[in-house]
C-alpha cells in the first residue's frame, strides 16, 4: 500500500509527517551483521516527540479501544490521572519516531524484519505536553533457530530527562545488506 493510500487514514500532524516507505534508505539502515558491540554508549535519537492529545486519542482509536480516559479529554480531566491516559504499548510509536532513519537503532525499520516481542519497564506515566527524546544503545545480538536476532535497550526520558520508560526493543532480522537487497527486490522467506 503506498503513502499516498496510506494518507486517507491519517489524522495527527506526524502521521503526516511519518515516512511510511521503509523501504527508503534501506540501504543505509544497520544490519545485524555490522552492529557495533565494542561501543555501547548510549545514543541521542534523531527527533523529539512532542505528546498532543491527537496522537493519544488516535492511538486509542486505532487499537479500537473505546476506553474514555485514553480518548475523552473532559472525562479523563475529571478522572484521578487529571488526563488522557497514554496506552502502555504507545512507547512504540514514539520509539519510531524519535529513532528516525539515520544513525544508531534505523535497524527497527528494517524491510523483512519481524517482531518477537518486546519488554517494557514502564517508570512513569506519559502526558500530554511532554517532549519525549530516546536514548538507545545495542543490547544484545544472537542466532536462534536460524535467526538472527537483535536487541536494544531503548530509554524514554522527558524534556526534564525524567526515564519514563525502558523498551528492550528485539527483531528478528536480516543478516546481511545483501539479504536486506533479496527482500527489496521482492526475494522472500529469508532463512526460514
Amino acid at each position: 500500500m503506498s503513502h499516498a493510500d496510506l494518507a486517507k487514514y491519517f489524522k495527527t500532524e506526524k502521521q503526516f509527517k511519518f515516512s511510511t516507505d521503509f523501504f527508503t534508505d534501506a540501504e543505509n539502515y544497520e544490519v545485524w551483521d555490522e552492529i557495533d558491540f565494542s561501543d555501547l554508549q548510549e545514543v541521542e535519537g534523531e527527533n523529539t516527540f512532542e505528546i498532543k492529545a491527537e496522537d493519544i486519542k488516535f492511538y486509542a482509536e486505532g487499537g479500537l479501544d473505546d476506553n474514555p480516559l485514553m480518548n475523552d479529554e473532559e472525562y479523563a480531566k475529571k478522572s484521578p490521572y487529571g488526563g488522557l491516559v497514554v496506552h502502555p504499548i504507545f512507547i512504540t510509536s514514539i520509539c519510531f519516531w524519535c529513532v528516525g532513519v539515520k544513525g544508531k537503532g534505523n535497524w527497527i525499520r528494517t524491510p523483512g524484519a519481524r517482531n518477537p516481542g518486546q519488554v517494557l519497564e514502564i517508570y512513569e506515566y506519559f502526558k500530554v505536553g511532554e517532549t519525549i527524546h530516546v536514548r538507545m544503545k545495542p543490547q544484545d545480538r544472537y542466532i536462534k533457530r536460524g535467526k538472527c536476532y537483535l536487541q536494544y535497550q531503548m530509554n524514554a526520558y522527558n524534556q526534564d530527562n525524567v526515564l519514563k520508560c525502558r523498551m528492550y526493543a528485539t527483531l528478528i532480522l536480516p543478516r546481511t545488506r545483501p539479504d536486506i537487497r533479496k527482500f527489496l527486490k521482492g526475494i522472500r522467506g529469508l532463512s526460514d
